[in-house]
């Protein structure tokens, strides 16, 4: 009996946790990629975010900063409320592993430009992919539906 509580408790911190990691996960990104669609939280815009592409030497032509800063949102979104939690954490580390990847040449520390802090939330993103996002997703909500469903 002691071990079914253990297991029970542990099953509850876990959904907890997984909960806390695609809060922190989808939610650090959601408001660059509002920041970078509506402007919000001081962020640069659509136009802004494609002079910042330019910059980089990344295409910057319309549409593809405003499918980018869309895509940014919406795969924050995704993650933060756990819904087809791995692929948008997928998308989440690939999307985030390109600014690495753009701020290689400027070292470690994020305090000098570097990859320190995207790394982080590439990282993040990976260990919600690998974990799924728990019990308390829509990703759950939709598997008992699911299973309600099918009769199981």
């Amino acid at each position: 009996m002691a071990a079914h509580a253990a297991s029970v408790a542990h099953a509850g911190t876990t959904s907890a946790g997984l909960l806390v990691l695609r809060l922190a996960a989808g939610g650090f990104l959601l408001p660059h990629g509002l920041g970078k669609l509506l402007g919000w939280f001081g962020g640069p815009g659509v136009a802004g975010f494609a002079a910042e592409l330019q910059h980089f030497g990344l295409p910057s032509t319309p549409p593809l900063p405003l499918l980018l800063a869309a895509l940014q949102t919406l795969l924050g979104l995704m993650v933060v409320v756990g819904a087809f939690t791995r692929v948008a954490a997928l998308g989440s580390a690939a999307f985030l592993g390109v600014t690495v990847a753009l701020n290689l040449s400027h070292g470690w520390f994020w305090m000098h430009g570097g990859i320190e802090y995207p790394l982080l939330w590439v990282l993040a993103n990976l260990a919600v992919a690998l974990t799924g996002a728990g019990a308390l997703s829509i990703d759950a909500l939709r598997a008992a539906r699911t299973e309600g469903a099918h009769g199981r």
